[in-house]
């Protein structure tokens, strides 16, 4: 049988089609495909890891991906449906048999089924080569761009770019990729920028056998890079035999700049923005404010910008209006909907604006376009899920971001902070985010972020010199800054030197934010220091 009856609903399985009395009921393929396995699967506990190996099976996702699945189910279903789905407690979920019952499939016209994801051709772009690390700012956001036009065919299956950027730096072979990452296809390339003088070349290889399907070089100026990216889309679309609705090309080119200026703007504020320092942050907006002001409409720009004054507001203490960074925030979205980062960093203005639910709404929109969004994952972990104090969803995420982005050493050090002190895995989170801090401070070593970000990592694996020595970089690079302040308290603080650490703390949260204090009280690495009355007294005196 492959119709089912439950709740005053049907699902045909063949067609991909849920309906009620009244007609057919929208939902998201996801949520479809986590409910057509749990009907499959009656009356048995299944685990998150497996549901989720299921529904996604070659993207990490977080558990907050499932449960926004099973909320989208329960909310179609309705109030008839209470019991239908079952959670069962450290252990999964259930469907409850008792309501399934199978009926004669219905002979009516209707759709065709919908693909299943493993029907679609599948394909992964790779990181593009330069020719040295300065012009990998520019080639990550070509590649960065192909994935996101590619990505727009209903047709085809495509690897996010914080996924397929992991095997950055990788001797794999283009098989090995393939499969690692489960794609039929593989595209890759390289550029290679002088002056005005661009060149492009990129290769589509059949993922199993590594054959050569395709190969160009191009040879143009910078101004042409646009049309260079669309000709590389449309071979690929092409090769693959996909044909493309109206609506998806021109969806192809919706969050693209038509200003090359722009781009190359928006790009270096990418680039920037990562290191989270007041004077990263600082220089990043500026490019981002060019790029806006080059091209008005070019929502990722907004974006930016958003993001970048909410981490200046709530980790620097700038005087900036939450409700104005809100208002970039809308004009974002109002140029491009469809950009899961310009919801992520409206969820961060709204969390800076202190209207929390709205926030935590923004994120999951977020998510549901893109559930592998760095942005999204990051900031509802760092901002909603902190301020809540909710260990176990921040342990997860932070254990996402930390895979999506292999040169994050900030989101591993997370995990090893909400880790408990005995726990075998703290360590090598730990070990994992100094590795990341120490590649960074080579790369960065006017910054004092991965300086002081990798004595606490130093300091959880109890390397008390060694912690002291890269706190003390930190701080003669960047003496004043809130955040370098902030994580000495906390280094002081894991390795015992208490005193030291409440004065390094009363000296951080002149001028912070409400949500920053917030953080404070619940942050682990102060548990030495939570009882002191100097602490106590700090938390009171900031208290809203």
């Amino acid at each position: 049988m492959s119709v089912f009856e439950f709740a005053g609903h049907t699902l045909d399985l063949k067609q991909g089609r849920l309906r009620n009395g009244a007609g057919d009921v929208r939902l998201r393929a996801k949520s479809l495909a986590l409910l057509t396995y749990l009907i499959k699967n009656p009356g048995r506990v299944i685990g998150k890891h497996e549901l989720i190996e299921v529904v996604w099976p070659d993207v990490i996702v977080s558990d907050d991906s499932l449960s926004q699945c099973l909320k989208d189910i329960r909310v179609a279903l309705g109030p008839q449906a209470e019991g239908f789905i079952r959670t069962v407690p450290r252990r999964g979920y259930i469907l409850d048999e008792k309501q399934l019952r199978s009926i004669e499939e219905q002979r009516q016209p209707g759709p065709p089924r919908p693909q299943s994801p493993n029907d679609k051709p599948s394909i992964a772009v790779l990181p593009f080569e330069t020719a040295g690390a300065d012009q990998d700012w520019f080639a990550d956001g070509i590649a960065e761009d192909i994935i996101t036009a590619l990505a727009k065919s209903r047709r085809l299956r495509v690897v996010s770019r914080n996924y397929s950027f992991t095997f950055k730096q990788h001797e794999l072979r283009g098989g090995e990729i393939a499969r690692e990452l489960g794609v039929g296809y593989l595209l890759e390339g390289s550029v290679r920028l002088s002056g005005q003088q661009l060149r492009v070349s990129t290769r589509l290889l059949e993922g199993k056998s590594g054959e050569l399907l395709w190969a160009e070089r191009f040879d143009r100026e910078l101004a042409d890079i646009f049309a260079i990216q669309d000709e590389i889309t449309e071979a690929v679309v092409r090769h693959l035999e996909l044909e493309l609705l109206p609506e998806e090309r021109r969806a192809m080119r919706q969050t693209r700049t038509h200003s090359i200026e722009a781009y190359h703007y928006e790009l270096r504020g990418r680039q920037l923005m990562v290191e989270f320092t007041k004077p990263y942050l600082l220089l990043a907006r500026r490019m981002f404010a060019k790029a806006a002001e080059l091209d008005p409409r070019y929502g990722r720009a907004y974006a930016g910008m958003v993001i970048c004054d909410c981490f200046l507001l709530n980790r620097h203490g700038q005087d900036i209006a939450a409700d104005a960074i809100l208002d970039i925030a809308d004009k974002a979205l109002h140029f491009d909907t469809t950009l899961a980062e310009a919801h992520a960093a409206r969820g961060f203005a709204l969390f800076c604006c202190e209207r929390y639910e709205e926030a935590e709404l923004a994120y999951r929109t977020a998510l549901s376009i893109d559930p592998n969004s760095y942005d999204a994952n990051f900031f509802s972990a760092e901002t909603m899920a902190r301020f809540l104090g909710n260990r176990e969803r921040l342990i997860s995420t932070f254990k996402l971001t930390a895979r999506l982005r292999p040169d994050d050493y900030y989101s591993p050090l997370m995990v090893a902070s909400f880790l408990t002190r005995d726990d075998p895995e703290r360590p090598r989170w730990a070990r994992t985010s100094f590795e990341r801090a120490e590649r960074a401070a080579a790369l960065h070593p006017e910054s004092a972020a991965p300086l002081h970000r990798g004595a606490l990592a130093l300091a959880y694996l109890g390397d008390h010199d060694k912690a002291h020595s890269w706190l003390a970089r930190a701080l003669t690079i960047d003496p004043d800054d809130f955040v370098t302040q902030y994580n000495a308290a906390c280094v002081h603080s894991v390795l015992g030197d208490v005193e030291e650490a409440v004065r390094r703390l009363e000296g951080a949260v002149r001028g912070v934010s409400r949500n920053a204090i917030e953080q404070i009280r619940h942050d682990v690495d102060f548990d030495a220091i939570r009882d002191h009355p100097r602490f106590q007294f700090l938390l009171r005196s900031r208290a809203p």
